[in-house]
């Protein structure tokens, strides 16, 4: 790089550290290097074109910094002209990631350069160079990986904490003969443990998960983890239950029995069951927190509940317990309780089903308690909805939307055309330049190769020109209102016929694919949403396209009697 490269230019620069054990200002020791290296290239250092993620991983591009940072680059806001930052693997450790990073910032034009790595993606070689460090970064995570499990195990097999526990115990530090903590050791927290009895004790006593959970938001009991930055909002059912589960508190602790994988593109993380040889299992009776009888009486009523509701009679099946099992509701997991913004489930009826706040129900957090009947909800929105897409207002929409998106599609074509005869035009150059070279008795195998690409390149633009000259002559026709209210049709079909299809149809006409439902004081709901009309009635041609429909004017009020 010479030392004028950055002169005029505006260069953004990116900072990031992973953990939190690391210093804040690790950043700032980043954008100190960042900056030297900037202003000996010509530059000036600009404050508000630095963009930073503190205590983020770079498995995942999942960073509000970074991603601030790319959506400037890409929508031109801020004109960035090149990014630096310390290395490469502070943009990405995932191979795949910096792949596609390096094709976004190649395909724009903006640089992206290392200060200490003296990658340049600008440079004769800078792909290569790229991802060789991003291949490396990413090897380094996986070594990383085997060596944090391995250090687990060590810790593990000399009965140390190896991470997160279950409510009822904490960690203490172990401290060698210098007072430097090697470990901790797991011990029995009074005040959890008191809370672990009692979930015990009220399951006994008859009481269901749900209320038990929801007696405990009631008395304002805190739940697991309510002093950590992973706190939850409340008691579920499903926390009961799983502590009802859980063979730590007889002093039989399992560890390694699933591994942890982050999903790609993103900071989540799901479990992946490990084989059963893998599992390693140790005994605790100092842990021990539920004795023998009560945790034999507690597992004998599990097995006897779910009997209960899994089997009949006979000992078939029944309910939830039929596997492959489709909803019959089409708007289940779509209506959303207005007051809180939780899902809606279904619950059941001496005649009919009824849609209630999960929150409500489970939590005890929302004040919502109004039910509403499930046929009522899906009669009254579906007609409104029928009214919305086939009224004569509603017709004259979608077909000055599509019109507009045909001429986009049109446009477009034209461009592409332009573009293709100009690239045309060029590599017929190219090749005669190349046929001139070896006629006059010149001869090169690289020179070959390259003419033969050409060729192949040159008959490509040929037939894609032919392609859309032919399309360009093909009349567009705008569908009829007849043709719009058959698809109106269609889509009623489907949620008659088959509401898991149906469901999925219906979530695309929504904005966030919800309803919202607001309780009203003399006992009816309101759903709210804002509605996308034009995604029901896209062609696959359009689909293809990318088409994401219109928005038309919010939805009205659809009004739904309801009654606990």
């Amino acid at each position: 790089m010479h030392g004028a490269r950055f002169a005029g230019k505006r260069v953004a620069i990116y900072a990031r550290y992973s953990s939190h054990n690391q210093r804040e200002a690790s950043i700032d020791d980043q954008v100190r290097r960042c900056r030297e290296l900037i202003v000996a290239q010509g530059g000036k250092f600009e404050a508000a074109m630095v963009f930073s993620d503190a205590a983020k991983s770079g498995a995942s591009l999942v960073r509000p910094g970074f991603e601030k940072l790319m959506k400037s680059v890409l929508d031109r806001s801020l004109a960035i002209d090149a990014i630096v930052t310390e290395e490469v693997s502070r943009i990405s450790r995932d191979f795949a990631d910096a792949g596609s990073v390096f094709q976004q910032l190649n395909f724009i034009g903006v640089p992206l350069i290392g200060v200490s790595d003296g990658v340049d993606t600008a440079a004769k070689h800078g792909k290569l160079t790229f991802g060789l460090k991003a291949l490396i970064g990413d090897v380094f995570l996986d070594e990383l990986r085997d060596r944090t499990k391995r250090g687990l195990v060590g810790r593990k097999l000399a009965g140390h904490s190896t991470g997160g526990l279950p409510l009822g115990y904490h960690s203490v530090p172990v401290l060698d003969a210098y007072d430097r903590p090697v470990g901790h050791r797991i011990v029995i927290d009074a005040e959890g443990a008191a809370i672990v009895r009692r979930v015990f004790q009220l399951y006994l006593e008859g009481r269901s998960h749900e209320a038990i959970a929801r007696l405990f938001n009631e008395e304002r009991v805190p739940p697991p983890r309510a002093k950590t930055r992973h706190r939850r909002k409340g008691w579920v059912a499903s926390t009961i239950r799983a502590m009802l589960h859980n063979e730590a508190y007889i002093g039989r602790w399992l560890y390694n029995r699933n591994e942890w994988r982050k999903v790609p593109g993103t900071n989540a993380r799901r479990p992946r069951p490990r084989a059963e040889s893998e599992h390693m299992v140790s005994e605790h009776p100092e842990r021990r927190i539920i004795d023998e009888a009560t945790w034999a009486a507690v597992a004998q009523r599990l097995v006897e509940v779910r009997r209960y509701y899994t089997e009949d009679a006979s000992g078939a099946p029944k309910g939830r317990a039929v596997p492959g099992t489709k909803t019959t509701y089409p708007f289940s997991g779509i209506i959303h309780c207005g007051e809180c913004g939780a899902p809606m489930f279904i619950a059941g009826g001496s005649s009919a089903r009824y849609y209630r706040c999960s929150d409500a129900k489970k939590r005890g957090t929302c004040r919502n308690k109004l039910s509403v009947r499930e046929d009522v909800v899906r009669r009254r929105i579906l007609d409104a909805l029928g009214e919305r897409l086939s009224s004569p207002a509603a017709i004259a929409f979608l077909r000055q939307r599509i019109a507009a998106h045909l001429g986009e599609l049109s446009r477009g074509a034209n461009a592409e055309l332009v573009e293709r005869r100009e690239r045309l035009g060029r590599t017929k150059a190219r090749v005669q330049a190349l046929v001139n070279f070896l006629a006059d008795g010149n001869d090169s195998a690289a020179v070959r190769a390259t003419l033969k690409d050409l060729e192949a390149q040159q008959r490509a633009d040929a037939a894609a020109i032919e392609a859309l000259v032919e399309h360009g002559h093909t009349p567009i026709e705008l569908p009829t209102p007849d043709e719009i209210l058959r698809r109106r049709v269609d889509l009623e079909q489907i949620i008659a016929t088959d509401p898991t299809r149906g469901r999925e149809e219906l979530r695309r006409l929504f904005e966030n694919g919800k309803l919202l439902m607001h309780p009203q004081a003399d006992g009816t709901y309101t759903a709210e949403s804002r509605l996308f009309p034009l995604l029901a009635f896209t062609s696959s041609e359009m689909k293809k396209a990318g088409s994401g429909g219109g928005s038309s004017p919010r939805a009205p009020a659809l009004g739904c009697a309801g009654w606990n």
